[in-house]
């Protein structure tokens, strides 16, 4: 171990980490010299190659991240999700239990399929709009949403970033999330409604029945449709993708393939060929996610798994440390971005594997804490930072930064409390 040089790129990650998390820095050109900086300091220092350094970039992790953005953009050019939001609405007859109930999970479910920051940004104002017209206030159904979609984030290795590149580090697929992962995912969300509908709904006023027949009456869901044969086109396109991620293993492959395949479909409805879709896709974050990849290949070329060469792993306990793993991570995601949460825990991880701990409870903590931490503060996950902002823009009255730090901090505690007791279950039962 080069402590030296361990230092000086722990040093180069913090100041990565600070580029992120401000506004007015460019994160990307910070991240990439950083990365340039720590490789080649690393190189000299331990005389490695440029490939040695590529090596460390998962490559199928960021080809799901791309195809993803643009199975997102498709999903979004065709109004799927307009239609979903004003759907819902009339199947609930206006009910306004059975629509938070329908709208918290229809955007659980679409959270574990595109990007949460675009579930919220079509889906909020549509809502919003709705509430409207119903003279009622809507900051409870965005809480609701916002809340729910970090428990989207459990249900499909590919729902998120900092989730596709744990699955791609420790080849965990789409069968592996459905058989560990949905039980105490699909329980934590009708427990965390239940609560939202028991304690908050229940004190917002009801709504006039003249108003709720008037607005059923003037909804349309085919004027959400402006292309109604691309719209069910995609639609189905979408659904055969998520067949497939569930029944073939390798999620690279099944995702570059659907978004391709949906692309070339798509010309003739949008007139957008794939240049067109990349400039849509977001490469600040491709590239910060690669600088990543590289920075924490020289950490681990310094010598940072011997940091952890004292421990006496032998007698720790598989619950107790799992439990640390969780608690630990739940906080740090919840005051600092996920994606270097998870790159910096995945070397940690997979030496706890190593020295024989059991992997279900590992994975388990790890990547329940990462997704539902970022509900201790509106800072630490992007949807609700996004659903703070639409609320502010269309001045929503009943919806602001304290309300949603109380109520997101206690359903995130309330989450990691519920996580701690499956966890125990786990590992007596694979320990």
């Amino acid at each position: 171990m080069n402590l030296i040089l361990l230092i000086f790129i722990f040093i180069i990650f913090g100041i990565i980490l600070i580029s992120y998390s401000s506004k007015n820095l460019d994160f990307v050109a910070i991240s990439l010299l950083g990365c340039f900086t720590a490789g080649f300091a690393t190189g000299i220092v331990n005389n490695l190659s440029f490939w040695v350094f590529i090596n460390y970039i998962e490559f199928d992790a960021i080809i799901i991240i791309l195809s993803m953005s643009i199975i997102t953009k498709i999903a979004q050019d065709s109004n799927i999700l307009e239609y979903l939001a004003v759907k819902l609405f009339k199947i609930s007859r206006g009910n306004r239990r059975t629509f938070l109930y329908l709208i918290c999970f229809i955007t659980t479910i679409l959270a574990a399929i595109i990007n949460d920051v675009i579930v919220v940004l079509i889906l909020g104002p549509v809502v919003i709009r709705l509430c409207r017209f119903l003279k009622i206030r809507s900051g409870t159904y965005l809480l609701g949403m916002t809340i729910c979609i970090n428990i989207g984030s459990i249900i499909t290795p590919f729902s998120s970033g900092e989730n596709i590149i744990i699955a791609s580090a420790f080849s965990l697929d789409t069968l592996y999330f459905i058989t560990n992962y949905w039980i105490f995912s699909f329980f934590l969300l009708f427990f965390t409604i239940f609560l939202l509908d028991r304690f908050i709904l229940r004190k917002e006023p009801e709504i006039e029945v003249q108003q709720k027949q008037f607005v059923l009456e003037l909804v349309n869901t085919d004027v959400m449709i402006s292309n109604r044969k691309m719209f069910y086109i995609n639609s189905v396109g979408i659904v055969i993708t998520i067949i497939l991620f569930a029944i073939l293993p390798l999620l690279y492959l099944t995702a570059a393939f659907a978004a391709f395949t949906l692309t070339l479909i798509n010309i003739k409805f949008t007139k957008k060929k794939t240049i067109d879709l990349l400039k849509d896709v977001e490469w600040e974050i491709i590239f910060f996610f690669i600088s990543l990849y590289v920075v924490i290949g020289c950490l681990l070329e310094a010598g940072f798994e011997d940091l952890f060469a004292g421990i006496p792993f032998e007698t720790l306990d598989p619950f107790i440390v799992s439990f640390v793993i969780l608690i630990l991570v739940s906080l740090i995601s919840g005051f600092v971005a996920n994606t270097p949460t998870a790159l910096i825990f995945i070397p940690i991880i997979s030496l706890l594997i190593k020295e024989g701990f059991p992997s279900i409870p590992l994975y388990f903590a790890f990547i329940i804490s990462i997704n539902i931490g970022g509900n201790l503060i509106p800072q630490g996950a992007a949807c609700d930072m996004m659903t703070l902002k639409i609320a502010q823009n269309n001045a929503v009255e009943n919806l602001n930064f304290k309300r949603l730090l109380k109520v997101g901090a206690t359903f995130a505690i309330i989450h990691v409390g519920l996580s701690i007791g499956y966890l125990f279950l786990l590992t007596l039962f694979t320990g």
